[in-house]
């Protein structure tokens, strides 16, 4: 399974398109915590899918920090 690095600001479709060329099926979501960039969580395909798509939000407007499931 491939996996990315993505920044926490980046939006759904920023990140999914970053999945598409990087065959990647989840992504890393790197954060600050105190000042220091830091894993804060991981998004991956499914996440897409059941936490946007399937509930009509806007992927252009949320962030992979928005659905991040948090580590």
């Amino acid at each position: 399974m491939a996996m990315a690095i993505v920044p926490s600001e980046a939006s759904i479709v920023e990140a999914s398109r970053l999945m598409r060329e990087r065959g990647a099926t989840e992504l890393l979501v790197l954060g600050q915590v105190e000042g220091e960039p830091r894993t804060v969580g991981v998004v991956t395909e499914h996440d897409i899918v059941t936490r946007v798509v399937a509930l009509g939000l806007d992927p252009a407007v949320l962030t992979v920090g928005d659905i991040a499931a948090c580590n």
